[in-house]
C-alpha cells in the first residue's frame, strides 16, 4: 500500500487562513479591545471553569499575554481554520451553522499537530485529558470580563478593532513598536 500524501502537501499557504471573518458567514467576531484589557486574567479561569470545571487559568483556551507594563492583550483562537486541514484524525471541522472551528474530542488523539500549525498559538492540549481544545465562541469570558474588555461584535467593527489596537499599542509603546516594525539597514 502505497503511503498517503504527508502533512505538509495537504496543508494551504498561511495567506489562505488570515481572510477576515467577512464573507466566511460568522455572524459574530469575538474581539479583545486591548485599551479595556488590564490582565487580570479572569477570562481565563472562567473559560477554564466552563471547559473543565476548574479554576485554573492555564488550562483556558484564551490566555493573556503582557506586551509592555499597561498593554495587555487577550489571545484567543479567530477561527481561521489552519488546525482543519493539518489534523491527520480528522477531529477538526467547522460548524456548518455557526462557523465555529470545532475539536471532536471523541476523535482527537491528541498528537498536538493542530498546536504546531496554529498561527496564533490558540489551540491547546490540555495536560489532563490529553486531548486537543480552542474557544468556541461560547461567550463565558465576555460575560465575565470586568473591563468589558471582550464582546462579540460584527465582523466590520472587528477589523476596525484591529486596527486601533495595532495603532493603540505601537504609539503607546515605543518599545512595542522598535520591536514589531524595525528593520535593519540596507547595506
Amino acid at each position: 500500500m502505497a503511503p498517503g500524501p504527508s502533512l505538509m502537501e495537504n496543508l494551504k499557504p498561511l495567506s489562505a487562513y488570515l481572510k477576515p471573518a467577512r464573507g466566511r458567514g460568522m455572524a459574530k467576531v469575538l474581539v479583545a479591545d486591548v485599551e479595556l484589557c488590564v490582565g487580570c486574567e479572569r477570562c481565563a479561569l472562567m473559560c477554564a471553569f466552563n471547559k473543565f470545571k476548574v479554576f485554573n487559568p492555564r488550562r483556558g483556551a484564551i490566555y493573556v499575554v503582557k506586551m509592555e507594563p499597561g498593554i495587555d492583550a487577550p489571545v484567543f483562537c479567530i477561527q481561521c481554520g489552519a488546525c482543519i486541514d493539518a489534523c491527520p484524525a480528522g477531529a477538526i471541522y467547522r460548524d456548518p451553522k455557526t462557523d465555529v472551528v470545532m475539536i471532536d474530542e471523541e476523535k482527537c488523539t491528541g498528537c498536538g499537530t493542530c498546536v504546531t500549525v496554529c498561527p496564533y498559538g490558540a489551540v491547546h492540549v490540555d495536560p489532563v485529558t490529553k486531548k486537543a481544545f480552542k474557544c468556541t465562541y461560547c461567550g463565558f469570558c465576555v460575560k465575565y470580563c470586568p473591563q468589558s474588555a471582550l464582546k462579540f461584535v460584527e465582523p466590520e467593527e472587528a477589523l476596525w478593532l484591529k486596527r486601533k489596537n495595532m495603532a493603540r499599542s505601537l504609539t503607546a509603546s515605543p518599545t512595542l513598536a522598535r520591536k514589531l516594525w524595525w528593520r535593519p539597514p540596507l547595506r
